[in-house]
């Protein structure tokens, strides 16, 4: 399962045509988000100078693909990143922590363009479809 992140969603939405092909050739079925990457890119939304037409394509946008919950597993999973990377010192945002220890329960494979910024969590799966 492909969970595409907040920064790839929006070179989705501004029409990368590198994004919109690996969608195409993955299948939109196989094209989810998590919680916390639709909850930023509401926010987004709401905070635009077109802030109705940005909404209204985020609503279609989460009509086609699969948004993902938290769970109790997520949870645990999120106490076992964070802790790793305070001992490393190598602390990332707790919205970041949040979203790779959903796409870890989740079995997935993030697809980003903040690699170096992931990186720091070990076995977190990567892919960047800008390139």
């Amino acid at each position: 399962m492909y969970i595409i992140d907040t920064d790839i969603c929006i070179y989705w939405l501004k029409g990368n045509r590198n994004v919109a092909r690996r969608i195409e050739n993955q299948g939109i079925e196989n094209i989810s988000v998590t919680i916390i990457t639709a909850c930023e890119l509401y926010f987004g939304a709401y905070n635009s100078q077109k802030k109705d037409r940005n909404i209204a394509a985020l609503n279609e946008l989460f009509m086609q693909l699969k948004v993902i919950q938290t769970t109790s597993e997520v949870a645990r999973t999120f106490g076992d990143i964070k802790a790793r990377l305070e001992q490393e010192g190598r602390i990332i945002n707790d919205a970041d922590i949040l979203i790779a220890s959903i796409i870890t329960a989740n079995n997935g494979i993030l697809v980003t363009n903040n690699t170096d910024h992931f990186k720091r969590i070990s076995g977190l799966r990567l892919e960047n479809w800008l390139f």
